[in-house]
């Protein structure tokens, strides 16, 4: 007869082994938001006003600031550090969005045709953040002509935050694809 010691070690894997342990499984939306919802008022605009200018140098109390949001949450979530990194890329890209979306509005210019015009969002292309080209910028001057808007009527502030607002979702996805 097998001792209770002998049997325990295989039968512990068998139960790890049915419930998935090990496994890779995304996580849910609202860890991913942990560092949206723990960042103290105004840190979205600043990244936002980062990714727009892209001044990184400039930024760098705003990048630090999410830096310290981000490895909090990172640290409540157990992630190693290349996930760590990636929910950097994925909530720098997601914070200004959500303030871009906003700016974009109010200069009469829709997120979701940038979208629409460069296949991006759930189930699209989503291309990684160095193949931003210029002829995504023509591919929206296309949609936005399509939609009625004269591209040659978008400031140039418009068309700074239309180039903000890829440059963050391709963040956003780029890092989202290296969590988990």
């Amino acid at each position: 007869m097998r001792s209770p010691s002998s049997v325990l070690p295989r039968f512990l894997f068998a139960l790890l082994a049915l419930s998935g342990a090990g496994v890779a499984h995304a996580r849910p939306p609202e860890a991913l938001a942990c560092a949206i919802m723990s960042a103290p008022a105004g840190l979205d605009a600043r990244v936002a006003d980062v990714v727009a200018s892209r001044e990184v140098d400039k930024g760098s109390s705003a990048l630090t600031d999410l830096q310290a949001v981000v490895d909090q949450c990172a640290a409540d979530q157990f992630m190693p550090p290349k996930e760590r990194e990636a929910y950097f890329t994925y909530t720098l890209g997601r914070m200004a969005r959500d303030v871009l979306d906003g700016r974009l509005a109010a200069k009469g210019l829709s997120s979701a045709l940038i979208d629409k015009a460069l296949d991006i969002g759930p189930g699209n292309a989503n291309n990684p953040a160095e193949k931003v080209t210029e002829g995504d910028m023509r591919r929206v001057a296309t949609e936005l002509a399509v939609a009625g808007t004269d591209p040659k009527q978008v400031t140039p502030e418009g068309w700074t935050l239309v180039t903000a607002w890829i440059v963050a979702t391709a963040n956003m996805f780029d890092g989202l694809r290296n969590i988990d």
